[in-house]
């Protein structure tokens, strides 16, 4: 199937490449051997061409483990394959924007993680391709993939909580509270652009912006706990590794700070540290309005708090079958569905806009409205005042 098809094509099996084979490179790689039993009605399998990463440990595993048929040591080699129709991109951030650019180029649908670029000049250069080439992106902003968010979402637009007055959001994420955890690349700018307000705040930016439309204007502030790390024995991520004795200089933030102000009148506040020690990884957002509340937790994502204008208190309820995507999985609340259904749940936004139906995946658009208020940020924090959002 062609990245440019739409809903007119034969089902047939979609060819896919997986750059980068961390965490989250099997994931995607699950997410495709699952998809035919979750989303029977699109009559759309797919075939795992091509894996790619530079660790020969990690290519044997995705033939061994996956089943992809060949594998590559380079990322680039994986997203211009002749053979491809969709490229997934998993890679660290400083590949992103040159992998996507180059797939785009070669026609290629793709799934990329966040950030799409380390700077907003990167984003652009990626939507730029996309939209010449008229090729599919979608991001891995997973969280707006949510039963619970998708509801609220659909509650928010109807008015049950009246008009939008506040938003309040925070993302507590403790992967860096040590300082003693080796500096890997997500603390260097030049490999991973920002850091907490790129790793973290972005997914934040994104599910406010989901839920009550876009940021206007920012004014905040980026800090960087500790300055210092030691260098790292080998390869990590968010969870670090083996250090060494040296120590080398984190010049990305921890935490960031922002007030915000909505393009439709209302203000918020959104927040990030990856030094936290409140929770392991707990983004929450509130949304405040003239007649209501709605809250959810992604460490309770099975849930959220909602009050109408019907009701006399916030009360708890639970996602259940009745609710977007949720009965794909289970039959009734309470059950609970996990990080990889809610992945799978963004696979099939993606599959469903290469048929040329409504989607409600992040594209390579809200991607660089995301990109724009992370600028925002960064330009606030060196000036000291309020920054209008390009």
């Amino acid at each position: 199937m062609s990245a440019r098809r739409s809903a007119a094509s034969s089902p047939s099996a979609i060819r896919v490449a997986v750059a980068g084979l961390g965490w989250m490179g099997g994931l995607h790689a699950r997410c495709y051997r699952r998809f035919a039993e979750a989303y029977p009605e699109l009559d759309v399998s797919f075939s795992l061409a091509v894996a790619a990463s530079r660790a020969e440990s990690l290519r044997e595993e995705a033939e061994r483990r996956w089943g992809f048929e060949r594998t590559v040591a380079a990322p680039g080699a994986a997203a211009t394959a002749a053979d491809v129709d969709l490229v997934s991109i998993c890679t660290p951030n400083s590949e992103h924007a040159d992998l996507a650019v180059s797939a785009a180029n070669a026609g290629k649908a793709v799934w990329i993680e966040k950030p799409v670029g380390r700077t907003l000049e990167e984003v652009q250069r990626v939507h730029d391709a996309v939209q010449r080439n008229g090729t599919v992106l979608v991001v891995g902003h997973n969280y707006r993939s949510s039963p619970a968010v998708r509801e609220l979402r659909t509650r928010i637009a109807d008015g049950r909580i009246g008009t939008v007055e506040h938003v309040r959001g925070h993302y507590d994420a403790g992967f860096a509270t040590d300082p003693a955890a080796p500096l890997t690349w997500r603390f260097s700018e030049a490999q991973a652009g920002g850091g907490a307000s790129s790793d973290i705040l972005s997914h934040l930016i994104d599910l406010a912006q989901y839920l009550n439309g876009p940021v206007a204007e920012v004014v905040g502030r980026l800090r960087t706990v500790h300055a210092s790390r030691p260098l790292p024995a080998g390869t990590g991520g968010h969870f670090g590794g083996r250090a060494l004795n040296e120590v080398g200089e984190v010049d990305n933030d921890d935490i960031a700070v922002t007030l915000a102000s909505f393009a439709n009148g209302s203000f918020g506040t959104l927040n990030a540290s990856r030094v936290s020690r409140s929770g392991e990884n707990a983004l929450v957002i509130e949304i405040h309005g003239s007649l209501g509340y709605a809250s959810w937790n992604s460490e309770h994502p099975n849930e959220f708090l909602w009050r109408d204008r019907t009701m006399s208190a916030v009360s708890k309820e639970y996602v259940d079958a009745g609710m977007p995507e949720y009965g794909r999985f289970l039959p009734g609340p309470g059950l609970g569905i996990g990080f990889d259904d809610v992945k799978l749940i963004e696979l099939g936004e993606l599959v469903k806009l290469l048929r040329g139906m409504p989607s409600e995946a992040a594209t390579i658009d809200d991607a660089l409205r995301v990109a724009r208020v992370e600028d925002a940020l960064r330009r606030s924090t060196a000036s000291g005042s309020w920054i209008a959002v390009s």
